[in-house]
């Protein structure tokens, strides 16, 4: 956290901080009413001392930076990386004055109404009320599930900084020693939805919870999944419920049996498998002798070998030299010579956003990036990687496309358009771009969506590949992000088309538009 602030003062658009004493002599003002002292603001910035919630608005406001936009990043690693037992905040707020217990009614009703609008400062501001009274009463029980419901909802059509807000007070709620149940139903019921369209994420929010329904919906949905995204989804919740000893001894056994045939099931979607071997690896010790034997039948696959033998997605050498050349690519474009500390922090977390076999590590290091000034010059670095056709054929490219649904902006897109429809590379890449496409900056115009449903619509017909059919999928899931009612019509109508793509656009066309509204918010 003390890095980001201090890369964020030092490589700000306004180039007006670097030095320490004239940052200090301005901290003074707006949210912050005390002075601040060199001192003071150096231990934040190396980690000597946790920086309070007010320090980090105020950082904002020096740094023009969007409102809530620190706040977001960090309370977003920090539920990461923290036991999920508490439902407040890790960044602690001050806590809200007793003399406005009004405030709380009036967020519950507006956060279980079917026609109000909530922004994502409200949706912090809600759950962290509840987190601080954990034996609130409110009636009637069903406005939980009503709240529940409606931030889920919210949470799965949300992009950028009004997600992360959602999330982490979907996590808080899914916390609440009163609120938990509700929220792990609302995950559960949507989960098992066939016509849902958002799996992986609403079965992995339930790592958040140490409920034992949470914890029976994962194993669930690993032997017995609604699809495989929901499948996905139940493999990432269980990275943080062994972390966290979630699972109880009974379960254990049951767990392992089910994550080491999946280790070897090539047939199910690809980033399964080295999710899979990553957490055996993690079980080595529960697993029993003939097992872990079998698991030598993993060295033929070069990822999967690495997953196993080091945890990671691609060889050390081989990744250092990608790691170095973009981390060092970043920091030379930031301003100011020479660069005004070492900075050890940014290829470690470049390293996790490409190589790590777990998605939620790999998200949450680029949420990081994404938050500083490093994010321009990596995205471009990233982009120009991927421009080379050697790139392309190594297993690392989807997780660098995956890395620039967050970091990449509007100069970006065009690349991601282009390995959407790419001729002669891998499926996985072809998937990877067009899932990514509703997420990446910039917008793209209606003749690239009609040219890219087109071209994969027409292999699929063709040749009935199922990358074509992921792909196509990938696009409505993209069109239903970036709202595009009148192309996503023209899909439900098509009977030409496959079916699971008709049920997609059909589902989001169905969602309100007050949740929409509200997501944007």
């Amino acid at each position: 956290m003390g890095w980001l602030l201090r890369v964020n003062r030092l490589y700000g658009p306004t180039g007006r901080w670097l030095r320490l004493a004239d940052f200090a002599r301005a901290f003074q003002g707006g949210c912050w009413p005390e002075r601040a002292s060199v001192y003071q603001i150096s231990r934040w910035e190396t980690a000597a001392v946790r920086v309070p919630y007010l320090a980090i608005r105020r950082y904002e406001e020096l740094l023009d930076l969007p409102s809530h936009r620190l706040v977001a990043l960090i309370d977003s690693i920090y539920r990461y990386a923290a036991s999920t037992g508490d439902a407040s905040p890790v960044l602690t707020r001050a806590p809200d004055r007793p003399a406005a217990p009004d405030r709380l009614t009036e967020l519950v009703d507006l956060a279980a109404s079917s026609t109000a609008l909530l922004t994502g400062v409200e949706w912090d501001e809600l759950t962290r009320r509840l987190a601080a009274v954990p034996e609130v009463v409110i009636s009637p029980q069903r406005v939980w599930a009503d709240i529940a419901e409606r931030l889920l909802a919210e949470t799965i059509v949300a992009d950028g900084l009004a997600w992360m807000q959602r999330y982490e007070a979907l996590s808080r709620l899914l916390a609440h020693p009163v609120g938990q149940q509700a929220a792990v139903a609302a995950c559960a019921s949507l989960a098992a939805d066939r016509t849902n369209q958002v799996f992986i994420e609403t079965v992995s929010a339930l790592d958040a919870s140490d409920h034992p329904d949470a914890n029976r919906h994962v194993l669930r949905q690993l032997a017995h999944p609604t699809n495989d995204r929901a499948q996905f989804g139940a493999l990432l919740a269980s990275v943080r419920k062994l972390r966290f000893g979630h699972f109880t001894e009974a379960q254990l056994p049951r767990l392992v049996a089910v994550i080491h045939e999946l280790s070897f099931d090539s047939n199910r979607r690809g980033d399964i498998q080295p999710l899979a071997v990553e957490l055996l690896r993690r079980l080595s010790d529960r697993m029993p002798a003939a097992s872990r034997n079998r698991l030598r039948g993993l060295v033929a696959d070069p990822t999967l070998h690495q997953v196993l033998r080091a945890g990671r997605l691609a060889d050390g050498e081989a990744s250092r030299r990608l790691v170095d050349r973009l981390s060092n690519t970043a920091v030379a474009l930031m301003p100011g010579e020479p660069p005004p500390f070492r900075d050890e922090v940014l290829p470690v977390l470049v390293d996790e956003m490409l190589f790590s076999p777990v998605f939620d590590v790999r998200m949450y290091a680029a949420i990081a990036v994404s938050g500083t000034p490093y994010r321009q010059p990596l995205a471009a670095g990233l982009a120009a990687e991927l421009n080379g056709r050697t790139v392309l054929a190594d297993p690392v490219a989807p997780a660098m496309i995956e890395a620039l649904r967050l970091v990449g902006g509007a100069e970006q897109r065009a690349v991601i358009e282009r390995l959407t429809t790419a001729s002669g590379v891998h499926g996985s890449i072809t998937v990877a771009a067009a899932q990514a496409i509703g997420h990446v900056g910039g917008r793209s115009d209606d003749r690239f969506w009609r040219t890219a449903v087109a071209y994969h619509a027409e292999l699929w017909r063709r040749t009935g590949q199922p990358t074509n059919e992921a792909a196509l999928n990938g696009l409505t899931y993209g069109l239903g992000m970036t709202r595009n009612p009148a192309l996503l019509r023209l899909l439900r109508a098509d009977d030409r088309m496959p079916q699971p793509v008709r049920a997609a656009a059909t589902w989001w066309l169905n969602v309100p538009d007050v949740v929409y509204a509200s997501a944007n918010r």
